[in-house]
């Protein structure tokens, strides 16, 4: 297997070793794409959660080359696929009782494992998605955030009708919007960055905001005078979670969502007095099969983020060049990285 790791703060290198493919009921994958995301700068900038040294880039699809099992999942040779990017340790409390899907210790590629960077990766097969030629390559590559804001749609329990209020235009928001409007919500996206906004527009978001000092009017005026019963913050965006809290109703719903646990301040005077509820949203562990059966059903959009790609001999000069030039466009911090 050859790729590049982060070996620790600020140091790339390239790697060159064996991964032993004797597990049952694994296959081996030829990684084709691997998506670098603003998470995998975070690992290279020093991250004390990542564990070093770790391949990079959190999202890879590829090809099926060698199985080892009974192939009871359909997997076989030849077949383009899409491997989790996080796995349940299998070894808190939750996983011992069956309840894997709040796992307190998700193994998360370019993370806590190693991403897809690299040639071939080993995976078992119940972390295997297949995809279908409806599914593109590049679309394929947004699934993790498609199952994340599915997620997010279940935490909120949208119901048909419902005003969304949206904090942060990254890649992850504006997807969550397309969700929203695809579930019959109506969704408020709220964002300080002009580009951000054109983009959500661009995917067919029809209530675009900027955070200036109305921004708490102009959503009482979108809702009826009522503030807003659902908001989600992104944890990627840039945006005080004052913003949040002060959009949010009388006991509101408030969803924090994203890849990453950033070092944020939340004002629970103003939390307390509202009576507002907290959900948090940080993998689309569980629904990734629905993903990609919305992504195959056009319910976003993903064409709508201009995303620079390069082929892997090319990827540590344009990873370096990146991670001294970083916004919080919604593209910023993303790299496609052709493996092939």
């Amino acid at each position: 297997m050859d790729g590049i790791q982060i070996t620790g703060k600020k140091t790339l290198e390239t790697i060159s070793k064996k991964e032993l493919f004797d597990s049952v009921d694994s296959a081996k994958i030829k990684i084709t794409k691997a998506l670098f995301l603003r998470e995998d700068f975070n690992t290279l900038s020093g991250d004390p959660r990542a564990v070093y040294p770790v391949i990079p880039a959190r999202v890879g699809i590829g090809k099926v080359v060698e199985t080892c099992g009974n192939e009871v999942f359909g997997i076989e040779r030849g077949v383009r696929v899409f491997p989790h990017p996080e796995i349940p340790c299998g070894k808190c409390s939750e996983c011992a009782k069956g309840d894997d899907a709040h796992c307190s210790s998700f193994n998360i590629a370019g993370k806590t494992m190693d991403g897809f960077l690299r040639d071939f990766a080993i995976f078992p097969d119940d972390a295997i998605s297949i995809l279908p030629p409806s599914v593109s390559d590049n679309d394929a590559l947004f699934i993790d955030h498609v199952a994340l804001c599915d997620n997010v749609i279940d935490a909120i329990n949208l119901q048909k009708g419902e005003h969304v209020v949206i904090v942060g235009g990254d890649a992850l928001g504006i997807i969550l919007a397309q969700l929203v409007i695809y579930y019959q919500g109506v969704p408020i996206l709220v964002d300080n960055n002009d580009n951000n906004i054109i983009i959500a527009k661009n995917a067919g978001v029809y209530y675009t905001l900027f955070a200036d000092n109305r921004i708490d009017q102009n959503v009482s005026e979108l809702t009826g005078a009522r503030l807003a019963k659902k908001v989600v913050y992104m944890t990627g965006s840039n945006l005080n979670t004052d913003i949040a809290l002060k959009l949010a109703g009388q006991n509101a719903t408030v969803c924090f969502a994203g890849f990453g646990t950033p070092s944020i301040k939340v004002n629970f005077n103003t939390a307390l007095v509202k009576q507002l509820n907290f959900k948090c949203v940080t993998n689309g562990y569980g629904n990734i099969e629905s993903a990609i059966n919305l992504i195959a059903n056009k319910a976003i959009d993903a064409s709508v983020f201009s995303i620079p790609q390069v082929k892997k001999g090319a990827a540590m000069e344009k990873i370096k060049e990146m991670s001294e030039n970083q916004d919080f466009s919604a593209c910023s911090g993303m790299l496609v990285i052709d493996v092939e």
